[in-house]
């Protein structure tokens, strides 16, 4: 045997594993992409849970009014407040004793020529009715339709007594206050009663006419005047003075001659 025969092993090397070494560091766990998604799915599932029981607040309880106080319901329906116009006058009690006047009286007569000029301007008399006389403007003067005037006077004695009178007396006066809705006692009174009304027509004219109304009863005996202008108001009352003045004449006329 040669040297070189000496140097060639005799049996084949065998292959053997490496030897792994105490102590040494663990090869890492392989972390697959689907191992990571359902991680990432379950930490965020995770946090929406703790977020919603962190932030959820206990809804306030709904307050509950109180039961509303019962409101006793009337059964009977509140009259609606009238105007003084509008108003029921009192009842007046009925006047007694014995009738004073026992005649009729003519009504033209007993107002002077000089007071219905001073009223009327330029009168004419008429007479209708036998308790009635009208003084009107003649038809010979042209005047402004606010210059005419008209007056006229209503004179009559109840042979019934006093309380008939007074009777006629509500009941015209009643009229007399349609309209206007009221009536003023005179200041001062005249007779045993007295008013005065006023109205206005209202119009498109603008020239009313606007009419005074005055009424008194002496005893037995009736007197109502009415005093009219074509204008829309009577601002300064002159036509309420003028039925006032003609009524206290025929007033006292009554008296006289009763």
């Amino acid at each position: 045997m040669n040297d070189n025969q000496g140097s060639i092993p005799t049996t084949a090397a065998r292959n053997t594993a490496p030897t792994v070494v105490s102590g040494g560091t663990r090869p890492g766990l392989l972390v697959t992409p689907a191992l990571f998604g359902g991680a990432m799915a379950a930490v965020v599932v995770m946090v929406f849970v703790v977020l919603f029981l962190v932030t959820r607040e206990a809804e306030p309880a709904r307050a509950v009014p109180p039961p509303k106080a019962s409101v006793p319901v009337e059964t009977e329906t509140a009259s609606e407040p009238t105007t003084p116009g509008e108003q029921e006058p009192a009842a007046e009690p009925e006047p007694t004793g014995a009738a004073r006047f026992t005649k009729d009286v003519e009504p033209c007569p007993l107002v002077g020529e000089e007071l219905t000029k001073k009223l009327v301007l330029f009168p004419q008399q008429s007479q209708i009715y036998k308790e009635e006389c009208e003084w009107s403007l003649t038809g010979k003067v042209m005047l402004p339709d606010n210059m005419t005037h008209n007056l006229k006077v209503y004179v009559k004695v109840f042979g019934e007594g006093v309380g008939k009178a007074h009777e006629q007396f509500l009941a015209r006066r009643q009229e007399a206050s349609l309209l206007p809705r009221t009536f003023t006692p005179l200041v001062p009174p005249v007779g045993d009663a007295s008013y005065s009304t006023l109205y206005s027509m209202t119009g498109g004219t603008n020239q009313g006419p606007t009419t005074a109304t005055v009424g008194i009863r002496t005893s037995n005996a009736l007197i109502e005047v009415e005093y009219q202008r074509r204008v829309p108001a009577d601002p300064t009352g002159r036509l309420t003075r003028g039925a006032t003045e003609v009524a206290v004449a025929v007033a006292k006329a009554v008296e006289s001659a009763g």
